[in-house]
């Protein structure tokens, strides 16, 4: 997004010296954690008038988030210094181009501020809805694909049939978890594994599993870091700023952990049963 350098009216922008005395900038934080891109802002402005007018809800903060490859394009508002807006990895690939604003949330008329430069002391000064009254910093930073198929668990977790079980069943004593479906419940996964309610079939087998298998983790982490389902999720809590062996803590509990590495399992489920 190119920022223009000449507007009719005065912005406050460190590279114009449309006001004196005034700043507004902008600190990023960027994190990709398990399949969430989660961006927190922090705004710090210097300027007594245009900080009322964000305190009446005249005008607002934006964020503006472009990504080409994927053609993302999206503003967000917020009266807060400091938010996070979370977008799906799916969403944003390669370069994403953040910027930050301050915009007129409503027409202003007959604007005025003590810290405007001379030349603007005269002037009859309105700002339409979405006229941009500050300008904050802007990066550049760059998204790279996960590995969805290890995040989809399929090297790591086997789902088999079983002729004498009542309950489903989890094994966790060798390279890979074997998940234990008795036969009714095995064949209607089967069937269904691949119907338009995949992900709900697949959530209600693997979250449950999942919450049984971090639960163990937190009481035998010694015994199961042997095996390769363990270094497994070990990467790819690593790759996603998570220590496995804070799953079961006070901090990250089991069944947040389940539901972090499955991506919201409860709201992929909600969203297809709504499609049907």
């Amino acid at each position: 997004m190119k920022i223009s350098k000449s507007y009719p009216y005065p912005v406050l922008y460190v590279n114009n010296d449309d006001y004196v005395s005034s700043t507004f900038y902008t600190e990023f934080d960027v994190q990709d954690s398990f399949g969430e891109v989660k961006i927190q802002v922090q705004f710090s402005l210097d300027n007594t008038e245009i900080s009322r007018l964000i305190e009446e809800d005249i005008a607002v903060y934006l964020v503006h988030i472009e990504c080409g490859q994927t053609s993302f394009r999206h503003a967000y508002k917020s009266n807060q210094k400091v938010f996070e807006i979370t977008i799906p990895t799916e969403n944003l690939r390669g370069k994403i181009n953040i910027h930050t604003y301050i915009i007129a949330n409503k027409r202003i008329e007959n604007y005025t501020n003590d810290n405007l430069n001379d030349w603007f002391k005269d002037i009859p000064i309105t700002y339409e809805k979405g006229n941009i009254l500050a300008i904050g910093d802007a990066i550049e930073t760059t998204m790279y694909e996960d590995n969805l198929e290890m995040l989809n668990l399929p090297s790591i977790v086997k789902i088999s049939k079983s002729l004498k079980n009542e309950f489903m069943e989890v094994d966790i004593q060798s390279d890979i978890i074997t998940i234990s479906l008795p036969k009714y419940e095995y064949n209607q996964y089967a069937t269904n594994a691949k119907s338009r309610l995949k992900n709900t079939i697949l959530s209600n087998v693997i979250t449950p599993s999942l919450v049984y298998v971090f639960s163990k983790i937190h009481e035998n982490t010694e015994d199961l870091q042997e095996y390769t389902w363990y270094q497994v999720l070990e990467k790819i809590f690593d790759e996603n700023n998570y220590r496995l062996e804070d799953v079961g803590s006070d901090s990250l509990s089991a069944l947040k952990a389940a539901q972090l590495v499955l991506r919201k399992p409860l709201k992929t489920s909600f969203e297809e049963i709504e499609k049907i």
